[in-house]
Order: C-alpha cells, then structure tokens, then sequence
C-alpha cells in the first residue's frame, strides 16, 4: 500500500492561530518530511490554520504526523478530533516539544503514537517496522509512548542521533518548503547546531521541593560528570527544556547546511536563519559539550561556514538575506564581533539576557551575566551590528527587585541604541526545571513596568526608520486594512504595511513614513 502522511505544523499556533512569528517555518515538520522521502512515502506539510479552516486541505491522505510544542494543546486537540471523524483507520502520529509531558499528551489527545524528543530515527524505525499499514509490538520501539488498555506506556529513551548522521543521512526535505503559503518571503529556519552547552542548573527550590546543594557537578572539570544531578534538576536555565531534551551540542556538516541553503535558494527562497540554540557553539567542542562559556567560539570552523554561503549567489547577488539568533554573550569576543561584521554586517545578532539581575540571572541558571550581555551589546554596535536581547517576565524568583534591576538594563540598552528588546512571558515548559511554576497572569502588576519600559524603546527606535528607503518582500494581505500589504525587510527591521498588492515574495523598495507601533511602520512603495 502506498501511503500519503499529512504532516500538520502546529508550532506556535496556541488555540488556532498564530499571532507572532506568522513569517517563521521551523525546521522540525520539513525535518520529519525528510524521513518520510527517505522511507519512499509520499507526504505533504499543511499549516494546522489551513487543515481546521480551509475545506478540503486533508483530501488525499491516510496517515496524519503533527509537530506542535505544549502551548499548541488546544489546536492539536481539534485536529486530533476533526481526523478523528473524518479518518477513522489512519495513524495518528503527535512529536515535538509537546512530548515533554509523555503521560499526559498520550492520556489526554489519544494518538497512536507520541515520538518523544529526537524523531528522525524514532521514525524510521516505526516505519521499517510496518507500522503504518499493520499492527506491531510498539513496546520494542525506543522514544514512543502509546495507550494500552487503561495505562500509557513509556518506551526506553533513544540515545541521541550522531553528527554523522544528522549530517549525511537524515536529511531535512526542501522541496516540501513549498507547502507553506508564502514561503518565499518567510523566515525559513536550517539546523546548525542540536542541543545547548548550558549544562549549570538553576539554584530556584522546585515546587517538589528538590533544590541545588552545591555538590560541584555542575562546575566539575570533567564533562560527563556535568551531564547528571544527583538532585535531578533538569540542566540549563531553568526556563529552558534544550538541555535535557536534545542533550549537549551537536553541529552539522558544512556540506550539509551549504547544501540544503542553495536548494533552498533556487526554490526562491529569500530569508535563510542558522538555527541553534547557541550558534557559537558551532564545532566549538567535542562531544558531549557541556562547559557554556569555555573554550572560546570556534572562529575558523564558522568564518568557513559563513565565507560558503555569502558565496551562494543569491546572497551574493543581495536578493537573499542569512541572520543568526541565540546568541551566548559569554563568547561573544571582540574577535566574534568583527568576525560578523566582516562577513555579516548587516546581521542582528539575537543576545539572551532574561533578566536585569546578577543575582536572578545566576539562581535561573544562566551562563551569562546582564553585565556579559550589556558588554556583548556595546561590542556589536562597535562593530556596526544591530543587536536584538530577550528579556522574560514572570520568571521563578522575580520580585519588585529584580524587575527594577531589569528596567535599569532597559535603559542602559536604550543608550546603547540596541536595535529591538523581545520581552517574552514566562511560560513552565515540560522537561525544564521551572516545568511545575505557573505562568504570571496577563495583568501581573508587577511586570507592568517592564512591559511599558520596553515597548517605550522599541517604539523610540522605530523612528530611526522614517525617510528611510528598505528592501522589502511581500509576505500577505493586511488582516486589518483592506488594500494594504505587509511586508518583511529582507534584511533585519520592523513589519511594514504599504497600500497595494502585492504577491507572496514580491521584493520592493519602501520609503518608510510613520510609526504605527513598537513593531509595526508604514511606508510607500518606491516604483
């Protein structure tokens, strides 16, 4: 039997529809496509938008794959049910993030089968098993958890997928990007690196009362004595699940990434992110990595990998744009910076701050310190970059305190003239170590200094931009004003809306007129 498997992107969609990163495709449904080309089954990928909403979208498959994280609960739970009645004999099968809560999401939303963490081998092995067309003992495949009968079973863990085959086997599909509605002016996301450095833990007592006793592991000289706390606090920042998800560091071949960026490229695709969780992590080691600030980046491995792609040419002709994001301020070195500027001067290299405070910093289980990154910021303007920080509210362990100290560092940025501060709410992921805290609530009195400290200095930069002429690539119709456009820089810089229309990457030169928001500036089309 031939079987077509819908692969449903439900990363980011919450209840149903993505408010942010509207112009992200993430590498995970075009990873799993890739394992499904290589077994020879036919597939598609479809926003889960479009299955929910757009009649007709699941006419023609059998099987059902999703990728969604914990937040995507409520969309995954109306596709599952909506298959469900519509698809009464193909598999279900659910990955992702959301697998962090194994127990749960197998009780609650009933797939035939929850891929947990790493899923290309995972896959492969159901599929050479026969899974999809008949029954087998499921109990014999490493990283699943299933239903049977009345209990959830959890199979042994994988072990994690080796840089050679990360590079040389599995094989993330391009032709597949084509599936998404407006590709050409998305933010397309290629792997670099898998797993964090990070490997410190937070100093925060969990609500199950465990909590760090200084027992050296995490400042141990010897790596693999880092991997494992006898207390078993999950490694990494505390708000973070990397870690202990997808392990320490693991970096793909220069040929791989080349390769996949050009196909990409000659599919007319225009914005290509190196996706990692700390880019500078690139061949900084060997494995298992799990010392976050030493040794320094790898400067030759990655000016190697940059100096390969800034050859493509697409990049070289201007008509494509590469960005970096995560970046570790602890190894953002003088070097680094002017490494980037030489061979990425347009680049906004995204620098995770988290919180204002030294202190807060340290017991969240951060590898740098405000300090590193204010000093990580300061170089890169030196250096003619445009630097992006992340700040989150609601974190465990913040106080009246620790929310001044960040409004401090708030300023402290403004006078730097960084180019855009991302202020995120807390949200406790599965498998990190604040797993088990609530999130703030919407109106935390609290954070409300914060939130109107940083959307004062996002809206003051955006000024910067008036009489300014961008390049621009159509992305969709405005949601909101009929006849207008909106439109992503092809390089780094707010979201414009510009009158006309405009097909799906379209590049055009704007002249920017006003500020509409802290990211939103409207401009006229240049003919």
């Amino acid at each position: 039997m031939t079987d077509t498997v819908l692969i449903v992107d439900a990363l980011s969609a919450g209840s149903g529809q993505r408010t942010s990163s509207r112009d992200s495709i993430g590498c995970g449904p075009r990873t799993i496509a890739g394992v499904f080309e290589l077994c020879d089954i036919p597939c598609g990928i479809r926003r889960v938008e479009d299955v929910l909403y757009k009649k007709g979208t699941t006419r023609g498959f059998t099987h059902l794959a999703i990728s969604a994280m914990s937040m995507d609960f409520p969309v995954v739970e109306q596709v599952i049910k909506m298959w469900n009645r519509t698809r009464p004999q193909g598999r279900i099968l659910l990955g992702g993030p959301i697998s962090g809560e194994p127990q749960r999401m197998v009780s609650l939303l009933r797939p035939d089968v929850l891929i947990i963490g790493e899923g290309e081998a995972t896959l492969e092995d159901l599929i050479s098993s026969d899974y999809l067309d008949s029954s087998i003992d499921l109990s014999m495949i490493q990283g699943i958890a299933f239903k049977k009968r009345k209990d959830v079973v959890v199979t042994s863990r994988r072990p994690a997928i080796s840089e050679e085959k990360l590079s040389d086997y599995y094989k993330p599909s391009t032709f597949r990007v084509m599936d998404y509605s407006g590709y050409q002016a998305s933010r397309v996301y290629v792997e670099v690196v898998r797993g964090c450095s990070n490997f410190q833990r937070t100093k925060i007592r969990l609500p199950d009362g465990r909590e760090c006793y200084d027992c050296g592991s995490c400042d141990s000289v010897d790596p693999t004595m880092r991997l494992d706390c006898p207390e078993d606090i999950p490694p990494g920042c505390g708000f973070c699940s990397v870690p202990a998800t997808w392990g320490s560091p693991r970096s793909r071949s220069e040929d791989a990434i080349v390769s996949e960026i050009e196909t990409l490229l000659d599919l007319d695709v225009h914005r290509i992110v190196l996706e990692a969780p700390g880019f500078l992590d690139y061949k900084r080691g060997s494995y298992p990595l799990t010392t976050p600030c030493s040794p320094p980046a790898n400067i030759d491995a990655i000016s190697n990998l940059l100096s390969r792609i800034n050859s493509i040419p697409q990049m070289k002709d201007g008509i494509a744009h590469l960005s970096v994001e995560n970046i570790k301020a602890c190894l953002f070195s003088e070097p680094v910076a002017k490494m980037f500027s030489d061979m990425l001067p347009s680049i906004s290299p995204n620098i995770g701050m988290e919180t204002g405070s030294e202190h807060h910093a340290r017991t969240i289980g951060k590898c740098s310190t405000p300090q590193e990154v204010l000093q990580a910021v300061s170089l890169a303007k030196k250096f003619g970059l445009n630097p992006f920080v992340y700040l989150i509210y609601g974190l465990p362990g913040e106080n009246i305190l620790t929310v001044k100290e960040s409004v401090d560092m708030v300023k402290k940025l403004a006078d730097l003239s960084v180019e855009r501060i991302i202020l995120y709410g807390f949200r406790p992921l599965p498998g990190s170590a604040f797993a088990d805290f609530d999130p703030p609530t919407h109106d935390d009195p609290i954070s409300q200094e914060l939130k109107q400290a940083v959307s004062r200095v996002n809206r003051e930069r955006k000024y910067a931009y008036l009489g300014r002429k961008v390049k621009a690539i159509a992305a969709e119709a405005s949601l909101t004003h009929q006849g207008y456009t909106m439109f992503y820089p092809l390089k780094e810089g707010p979201l414009i809306t510009a009158l006309g229309g405009y097909s799906p990457g379209t590049l055009v030169d704007i002249e920017i007129e006003e500020v509409l928001s802290d990211g939103l500036v409207r401009g006229t089309v240049i003919k």
